[in-house]
């Protein structure tokens, strides 16, 4: 089964499955192995579990990512726990994948780098009547996996380090909240009074 995909033909036939890009899966795939050994089916559900389903790459499109890294050492594979079907294999990443895993570290950052850049564009396109559906549930989401992202993450760093990046988050949610209070003021400045009738 290979990834999903969508035929618009207004947009030249086949467009990527859910637009993700070009050699994210195996990147990721390797990172995944470099945290924790893993079978495919497992790594699988990861992805779909994290992207909320938006991204389900397929068998046929992960093993043979796996099988190429296997025959490029990369990563090596041993038979899975007992009670694991036979066929499947536990994947653990090498020395050497993980010396090509960091060198792709930097290549890939910049990646989402512009990848978030083109945020502009997707929300020129949301319609007005989304946009409540948009900033709620879009910020609630983004809130969550920011959460998710610091814990792990900070793990690895001084407590000087996470106590700058929490320092600097929220200077940042404080400019939101004043910008929100202006426009807040704003509509209630606008609003008409309303004038009771003695009877």
């Amino acid at each position: 089964m290979n990834e999903r995909a969508v035929v618009d033909p207004h947009f030249g036939g086949l467009i990527r499955p859910q637009g993700a890009p070009r050699g994210l899966l195996a990147y990721y795939l390797l990172h995944r192995i470099s945290q924790k050994p893993a079978h495919g089916y497992e790594i699988l559900q990861d992805i779909e579990s994290k992207t909320e389903g938006a991204w389900r790459p397929g068998a046929g499109s992960i093993y043979p990512v796996l099988k190429k890294f296997s025959s490029e050492d990369y990563i090596k594979s041993h038979p899975a726990r007992k009670n694991l079907p036979t066929a499947q294999r536990v994947y653990e990443i090498t020395s050497k994948g993980e010396k090509y895993l960091s060198e792709a570290t930097e290549k890939f950052a910049e990646m989402g780098k512009n990848w978030g850049a083109m945020r502009r564009i997707f929300m020129e396109l949301i319609k007005p009547e989304l946009l409540n559906k948009f900033l709620i549930e879009g910020t609630g989401a983004q809130f969550e996996m920011w959460q998710e992202v610091f814990e792990s993450k900070t793990k690895h760093l001084p407590e000087d380090d996470a106590e700058y990046i929490l320092k600097q988050y929220a200077l940042m949610l404080e400019r939101q909240l004043s910008w929100v209070g202006t426009k807040l003021k704003h509509f209630k400045s606008k609003q008409v009074p309303v004038v009771r009738q003695n009877r």
